[in-house]
């Protein structure tokens, strides 16, 4: 977590109402994700999401451990002589925005993407439980309730206790998904092996449904007979706040 503490010279405010509508509270950011050399993505106490823009070029400006966003009084505007700092070096803050949970996923995948990766490792002991990744774009099998079909994608409910306090996902699938009508479970297929899906190439969402009176494998999608269900190919998955 990014410590932010007020430029000098700075008046600290007895209220913490913010400047304006698109500042962030430094004091109680919650999480900073790097997406790119020029873009970060803030979530602050009171569950805000923001995008933030650098003034320039700054590569993993938050990976050291003293990294702080420095704004006037707390706050984090996109004003003058706000910066990001780690070390010697710093980074000017240009531009600061509110956006949804979909931006916030896109986001904090992007910068995911961008970690650095080891060789394969074969580890051996004891298998490993929980969940590997964040909520904030992912959803896992063994959270799910239940599901239905929007206009916008299909939307799960999961158990807010294990999927950090969210109720609601989307899932936003590739190209059409017509055999969501008449299904009567679904699955989720990770191509990772994770058990949850995250939009990652591969991830699939399973429909299934009883074949009674019919002939097994006379489901087709896209045109391919499915014995097993219908496969929709997931393209992102994020959070809905209600």
């Amino acid at each position: 977590m990014l410590a932010v503490p007020a430029l000098p010279g700075a008046v600290m405010a007895e209220s913490r109402d913010a400047p304006a509508a698109h500042c962030v509270d430094g004091r109680t950011l919650a999480e900073a994700y790097q997406a790119d050399d020029t873009t970060l993505a803030l979530r602050g106490g009171d569950g805000r999401r923001h995008l933030v823009t650098l003034g320039g070029s700054c590569p993993g400006i938050l990976e050291g451990a003293d990294a702080q966003v420095v704004g006037w009084a707390g706050w984090v505007c996109g004003a003058a002589g706000e910066v990001v700092r780690t070390g010697t070096r710093s980074c000017p803050i240009s531009g600061t925005s509110v956006i949804d949970t979909r931006t916030y996923a896109a986001l904090l995948k992007r910068a995911h993407a961008d970690m650095p990766t080891l060789d394969t490792v074969v580890v051996r002991g004891a298998r490993q439980r929980g969940f590997r990744g964040t909520p904030d774009y992912c959803v896992a099998n063994s959270w799910l309730r239940g599901w239905h079909e929007t206009p916008e994608g299909i939307v799960v409910e999961v158990s807010p206790r294990r999927s950090g306090g969210h109720r609601f996902y989307r899932i936003e699938t590739r190209g059409a998904c017509s055999m969501q009508s008449g299904s009567e479970s679904l699955s989720l297929a990770s191509a990772m092996g994770l058990g949850m899906v995250c939009g990652n190439p591969g991830d699939h969402v399973v429909f299934s449904r009883s074949n009674t009176g019919a002939m097994t494998g006379l489901d087709t999608f896209h045109g391919a007979v499915s014995p097993f269900g219908a496969r929709c190919e997931v393209s992102q998955v994020y959070p809905l706040e209600r």
